[in-house]
């Protein structure tokens, strides 16, 4: 079901550690079909990117005046970054299942929902679940790839057909 979830907005919080960097601030990931509209604002107005696009091209601007096009953004953004975020596969990953495209392991709780997977040389770990309507949503996971880490809060959920959510 969380599957054909084919529109969404999630604002949160993310944290991202490089290996030689780390980065945080606030999130929102907006989700229309294949369209991504994913934004990243470090504290202050600083450090921020918004990557736009679809699975063929993606368009990433910083804050810094930056702007390039990706079309296989984990290959090119390593190559520029010396890192990258596993953007198509995160559009599934935030809400809690893996990607439908790429084989996952799968460690599911006692419940059914997932509690880690290793998908596309990620390890990616859920630590809670809020429930919004009906649906049981990540609260927080925790993304790893070598000397990457990445973390995703979620404070607000805006899902087509079921109510807004925030968290006070």
């Amino acid at each position: 079901m969380l599957r054909e979830i084919e529109e969404f907005r999630m604002e949160g919080r993310l944290a991202l550690n490089t290996g030689r960097r780390g980065y945080s601030g606030t999130v929102s990931w907006e989700q229309n079909d294949d369209i991504v509209d994913f934004r990243f604002r470090g504290p202050f107005g600083f450090g921020g990117f918004r990557i736009h696009g679809d699975l063929d091209q993606l368009r990433v601007k910083t804050t810094a005046g930056d702007e390039f096009l990706l079309r296989d953004p984990e290959l090119e953004m390593t190559e520029r970054f010396g890192w990258s975020l596993p953007v198509h596969s995160m559009r599934y990953w935030i809400l809690g299942v893996s990607d439908p495209g790429l084989p996952a392991a799968e460690v599911p709780d006692p419940q059914g929902l997932l509690e880690s997977m290793e998908q596309a040389g990620w390890l990616v770990s859920y630590d809670s679940y809020d429930e919004i309507d009906g649906l049981l949503l990540p609260r927080r996971l925790d993304m790893e790839r070598g000397e990457v880490r990445i973390r995703v809060m979620s404070d607000r959920w805006e899902i087509p057909g079921a109510r807004t959510f925030a968290r006070r």
